[in-house]
């Protein structure tokens, strides 16, 4: 054998060797075969199937707990706030003291001066009754002494109610509640009548929504919500809609509703949870898809459909929000499975592989 034969022969020996190693190589003998086995030239995605379902629109809002009705606590005679025994968002029980009072000197002058009267009606009615015995007095002298005890009589009970026996008058809770506000300071002298604790019905407590007031005309009373507290773990509760306020507040420049706090969650929620309400307005027909099959992009919303192992896009929009679907619009084929893994990769015409689960 020549020279240049030998030279040949090891080249041929050469080019089967590097062949033989590169088949044997891991995707190898798949990139030999075009590539289809692995997936060379196409995108891995996860799609599901998708259909037109009636999806319930819902708004959502913030607010907090509140107590219920308040109501002003006060003494229906003047005195002085001698001591304060809570302070404001403490929460009180039926019965428990909310201040002392000490009365007003001239509230003591009143009562003594009205048992004095009784007593002294009391004895002149005695003394007309004996006269009249003796013939020394007159029927209508009688009546007229009964007339003037009875009269001094609902006098000293006025004063009773007005709290004149007694020097110090505790100030107790009517009904279990939280306290809202305090307008008075130890020491203060108050009026007749005038409030010195407020205290909320936590028999009755609220949540207090704020809303845009471009969507207030949107809720109407009775409408189901379902309400979140802020916290941790804290369960859904779920309420209706009581009223609406109409009107902006001039602070936060929202309108607002009010939503009945269930009374099996009053205990677990105290006044001032924040919480964060779904509002649940209607319903409407949508295609519903999981949040995540939809994209946006500079051409707006859009998703891919599988049609004969190729990506087609299709441009879509959102009508319907909810915690992992969306209800869109678009033309969209029943038939053809939603992208909802890979989608991001995908271009329009990429071919994919995968399957629905």
């Amino acid at each position: 054998m020549t020279r240049k034969n030998l030279i040949g022969a090891a080249l041929l020996l050469a080019l089967a060797a590097g062949g033989a190693w590169w088949y044997a190589q891991p995707g190898g003998a798949n990139a030999a075969a075009g590539g289809d086995e692995t997936g060379g030239g196409s995108v891995l995605v996860q799609t599901v199937k998708t259909s037109i379902q009636p999806m319930p629109l819902t708004m959502s809002a913030f607010g907090d707990i509140a107590a219920g009705k308040v109501e002003s606590q006060s003494q229906p005679q003047a005195g002085q706030v001698a001591r304060m025994a809570v302070a404001p968002g403490q929460a009180v029980r039926r019965g428990d003291l909310l201040a002392v009072l000490s009365s007003d000197p001239n509230v003591l002058v009143a009562y003594e001066q009205a048992a004095s009267a009784l007593t002294f009606a009391r004895r002149e009615l005695e003394r007309q009754r004996e006269l009249l015995a003796l013939q020394l007095s007159t029927q209508s002298q009688v009546d007229g002494a009964v007339k003037a005890e009875a009269d001094a009589k609902a006098m000293l009970t006025a004063q009773e109610h007005l709290n004149g026996a007694h020097g110090m008058v505790n100030l107790t809770s009517q009904f279990d509640g939280v306290v809202v506000a305090v307008p008075v300071a130890q020491g203060d002298r108050v009026a007749a009548g005038a409030t010195i604790v407020q205290v909320g019905r936590t028999d009755t407590m609220k949540v207090l929504l704020a809303v845009e007031p471009a969507r207030i005309a949107e809720l109407k009373s009775g409408m189901k919500i379902t309400l979140v507290p802020l916290q941790d773990g804290a369960p859904a509760v779920a309420s209706t809609i009581a009223s609406i306020q109409n009107m902006v507040d001039p602070k936060t420049q929202m309108a607002g509703a009010i939503a009945m706090l269930p009374a099996a969650a009053q205990a677990r929620l105290p006044v001032g949870t924040h919480v964060q309400a779904l509002i649940e307005l209607g319903t409407r027909s949508a295609w519903s898809v999981p949040r995540q099959a939809v994209l946006v992009d500079d051409q707006g919303a859009y998703l891919f459909q599988v049609a004969k192992g190729r990506a087609r896009r299709v441009a879509v929009r959102k009508l319907v929000e909810a915690d992992q679907t969306l209800g869109v619009a678009g033309a969209l084929d029943a038939a053809l499975p939603v992208v909802v893994l890979g989608n991001y990769e995908l271009q329009d015409g990429d071919v994919v592989r995968g399957s629905t689960p």
